[in-house]
């Protein structure tokens, strides 16, 4: 748990709340939570605060594990980034954007809760997280006061002890998922672009279709992420098992959905350790034939009670068209909440 996060659950308890909130009515404040620096301004833009950032280590900015992001918006087009927690940042912490360079932007409505795009090959998202919004409490009814101390001291001792939380009945207000099983569909994309590989010719960008995430969120998070990429005129249908440590950790892309699978190597290391995150029917590298084919990627969840679901992937594959092997495919996809027909 951050420490925003348990100090506004356990101490916040005391100005608690009616949780049924919406929009961004929920989204922490620059002034809530952990303060971030506040001396950085940029001209003619809006900036928001409690931001996490999902993509290629450049725009994540890896300053902090955990650590509070500040990004800065013009016409909904994302200007730059800094840390909300450290007072003199490294250059490599603090990326910045040329106005006209984003592709593929799209952002859910409302000003700090979820953006994404593309810069070039540099794809990222961008939001304040459920699990922080579930923090934002208005009203002080005693009921609610006293449910929710409950809730966050059942919350904290799971973490503690490495255990599932153990749920009763009244959770559900301050429940990250409030079922125990979700279906999300493909809401947007950025298009996937190749970079990297051996031989040939590069392989054409191409459109994700078809996205959907089946997720059951008891104990934990995870489900398998389905979605479908025409490559060199063949549709191709791809499948990544995605699996959280808890609530509070984001989704990671497993070799399966068991609980002592193998979470997906970066691409520091995939070369060595080939057996992880494998695309099925991949070949194995040395026999003559085309490279095996990798995935691997990170989700994060936005919106009151996770309505969005982030997601950034890369696939290593071939092009036996473009005589392309292991070149490098990156994406982002965002979701929402299948709402019941």
């Amino acid at each position: 748990m951050t420490r925003c996060m348990h100090a506004l659950l356990l101490c916040g308890a005391a100005a608690a709340a009616a949780p049924a909130l919406a929009g961004s009515t929920t989204l922490l404040s620059c002034a809530e939570g952990e303060r971030p620096v506040t001396s950085w301004t940029v001209l003619g833009a809006t900036r928001v605060c409690h931001q996490t950032v999902v993509g290629s280590p450049l725009d994540s900015g890896r300053f902090s594990a955990r650590g509070e992001r500040v990004a800065a918006f013009q016409d909904n087009l994302l200007l730059g980034i800094r840390p909300g927690d450290e007072e003199n940042p490294a250059p490599i912490d603090m990326p910045d954007y040329r106005f006209d360079a984003w592709n593929d932007t799209g952002t859910t409505g409302v000003l700090g809760e979820l953006w994404w795009g593309r810069t070039g090959d540099r794809h990222i998202f961008l939001g304040q997280e459920s699990r922080l919004r579930l923090t934002k409490l208005s009203t002080a009814s005693p009921a609610v006061i006293a449910a929710l101390r409950d809730y966050s001291m059942r919350m904290t001792m799971a973490m503690v002890q490495r255990r599932p939380m153990v749920h009763r009945p009244g959770d559900e207000p301050f429940m990250l998922f409030q079922k125990d099983h979700l279906e999300y569909v493909q809401h947007a994309a950025t298009t996937v672009t190749f970079t990297g590989g051996l031989g040939g010719t590069q392989i054409a960008p191409a459109r994700p279709t078809n996205a959907r995430l089946e997720l059951d969120t008891r104990p934990v998070p995870k489900g398998v992420l389905r979605f479908e990429l025409v490559i060199d005129g063949q549709t191709r249908q791809f499948a990544i098992p995605l699996r959280a440590e808890s609530e509070q950790h984001h989704l990671r892309a497993r070799v399966s959905l068991d609980d002592n699978a193998l979470a997906c190597n970066g691409e520091e290391d995939y070369m060595l350790r080939p057996g992880t995150c494998l695309i099925p029917d991949s070949v194995a590298i040395g026999t003559g034939a085309p490279p095996m084919e990798f995935y691997t990627g990170e989700g994060a969840f936005f919106g009151d009670h996770a309505y969005w679901a982030a997601i950034h992937y890369r696939l290593i594959l071939n092009s036996p068209a473009h005589n392309r092997k292991a070149a490098w495919g990156t994406g982002v996809l965002i979701l929402k909440l299948k709402q019941p027909s």
